[in-house]
């Protein structure tokens, strides 16, 4: 076993003898009425051990300095805890919780580190390492979690529920975002005007999230930044590139357990697995009739409202849906 330093068996030999002299006020010896006071700030203590280690915050003493480092301390249990592990790069790396020592220095841009595996990960972003393959695609990726996260995108699992309205996610982290929806929480506040929200200037409209409000700014300039690479087509942000850039390879890395069928994204991957399920999860207010799809909901609910949003180019008449049959406004005309 390695010990945290050797001070373990000299501290408790130390307060041995102070027992016996009764100088601590133990239950060993002495009247345990002692009080020591501090000068300076009048606090009052039950040992004079601990008066000496009060007092060092006043004067800036720090006697007990580390042999590897320049460091020091104000008492010795800064780096001497007597905690025992089996290896003695564990206890290396136990002391630096004590020293704050950050052994691991990357070479490249000085940036120092307590753990190894922060250390790995670290360099990777240097180097371009990414020892983690996905076994169902061709991505890889920097770290473990990383690829956890990412193998959830082809089981369709999403392990993190909301238990306010019962959504699912792939991330603990987008669980948290969403459930600041029902919470109302904004947590993120502007440090010039106290706003936690991002406004557009065009439309007033508020986002919580920088990047929705990046995406919907491009809404009002008509900026398509993200081209494909094989046809020019050019979208408005990452995921609606990827999407389109499936048609080109043809690929459908969203595969239904219960079937087989496979689908270019989750959300239809999602939506084809209520077939099996049965789930509806969309239901109306009014009537209570429950849909697979928001979209199916949207369409009834017009039912309801009498909304007729569409209008045939020939006979002007309003309908509750458009098509993109050619015959349509024949069809509707009839």
């Amino acid at each position: 076993m390695y010990l945290c330093s050797l001070t373990t068996r000299a501290r408790n030999i130390f307060y041995l003898l102070l027992w016996d002299l009764g100088s601590c006020g133990g239950p060993g010896g002495g009247s345990g009425d002692h009080q020591y006071e501090c000068l300076e700030c009048g606090k009052v203590f039950k040992w004079s051990s601990r008066l000496i280690h009060h007092q060092r915050t006043h004067t800036g003493e720090r006697p007990y300095k580390c042999s590897e480092c320049p460091k020091a301390f104000k008492g010795s249990s800064a780096f001497e805890c007597g905690k025992a592990f089996k290896r003695s790069s564990l206890l290396q790396i136990h002391q630096s919780v004590h020293t704050g020592l950050r052994a691991f220095k990357c070479a490249h841009c000085g940036q120092a580190f307590k753990w190894s595996s922060h250390y790995q990960y670290h360099l990777r972003q240097h180097t371009g390492e990414r020892p983690y393959p996905c076994p169902a695609c061709d991505k890889a990726f920097k770290n473990s979690s990383s690829l956890r996260r990412h193998r959830h995108t082809h089981t369709g699992e999403r392990p993190y529920v909301c238990p306010m309205c019962g959504k699912a996610f792939t991330q603990s982290t987008n669980l948290r975002q969403h459930q600041r929806v029902h919470t109302g929480e904004r947590p993120y506040r502007c440090q010039d005007c106290g706003l936690r929200a991002f406004t557009c200037p065009t439309c007033g409209m508020a986002f919580k999230w920088a990047s929705h409000y990046q995406y919907h700014l491009r809404q009002h300039t008509g900026e398509r930044p993200y081209a494909c690479q094989d046809c020019g087509k050019a979208f408005k942000n990452t995921s609606c590139l990827r999407r389109h850039q499936q048609l080109h390879t043809g690929e459908r890395p969203f595969a239904c357990q219960t079937c087989g069928k496979a689908f270019t994204q989750t959300s239809n991957l999602r939506q084809h697995q209520r077939v099996h399920t049965g789930e509806r999860p969309y239901c109306c207010r009014d009537c209570g009739k429950a849909f697979t799809h928001s979209s199916n909901l949207a369409l009834h609910r017009r039912t309801h409202s009498r909304e007729r949003p569409f209008q045939c180019p020939v006979c002007c008449k309003h309908v509750l849906c458009y098509s993109s049959d050619p015959m349509w406004p024949a069809a509707a005309a009839s």
